[in-house]
């Protein structure tokens, strides 16, 4: 599976695609999703997720588009409780069924502090706080998703273009003498003509009223 990994690479289309719709299969390079039946593994979803990322990250960089980075950020931490919260509760459910302490063993290879045990004191209050502890990480991770949401509808209404009618303006206001493929030029490419286009219609403001 050949694939875009940058924003040198990706195309413009590629990337409000991925913005608007959430599909990385986008990131593979000639997908067509009129003719395509390319079906993504939990494999390819993992290495596809970790390659957007870096995109993203990138894309935000180069506009200074601070808050999709925030963003990105929130759904990173998210995930991350999401992956803390099912092996803590799968583990003490297996020690609960089977008295197993190399499942609550799991839990201390997370090496995060707060979920630690003590696999050489008495298991119960331990067990119990930390089953206090799920819950509170459960609902906040319900906040934060929902929290999430809203902060995601209103940035995709804000980066939604019209990108024929936007390519169509380059074209006219940085003079190209050809026609932009919106299909074939890279995101980075994309952003550096608007900021040369700003730059030109700033200074035809400044020489006009001078």
């Amino acid at each position: 599976m050949k694939l875009f990994k940058s924003c040198s690479t990706l195309p413009v289309k590629n990337f409000f695609q991925i913005i608007e719709t959430d599909d990385l299969r986008y990131l593979t390079k000639k997908f067509d999703i009129e003719n395509s039946k390319l079906k993504l593994s939990n494999d390819d979803i993992a290495i596809l997720s970790s390659i957007w990322e870096e995109i993203y990250f990138e894309y935000c960089e180069i506009t200074s588009n601070h808050k999709l980075k925030s963003i990105l950020k929130k759904q990173c931490l998210i995930q991350e409780w999401e992956t803390i919260y099912y092996v803590v509760t799968k583990c003490i459910n297996i020690f609960d069924v089977y008295g197993t302490k190399e499942s609550l063993d799991l839990i201390n290879r997370l090496n995060d502090k707060k979920y630690q045990i003590n696999l050489d004191k008495p298991l119960g209050i331990q067990l119990n706080k930390l089953d206090n502890k799920m819950k509170g990480l459960k609902n906040k991770i319900k906040i934060f998703k929902i929290k999430l949401v809203n902060s995601v509808k209103e940035d995709k209404e804000e980066v939604k273009n019209n990108l024929e009618r936007d390519a169509l303006y380059l074209e006219r206001n940085l003079d190209l003498k050809r026609a932009i493929d919106i299909s074939k030029t890279p995101i980075k490419t994309w952003v550096q003509m608007i900021e040369l286009s700003k730059e030109k219609a700033k200074e035809y403001g400044k020489n006009r009223y001078k």
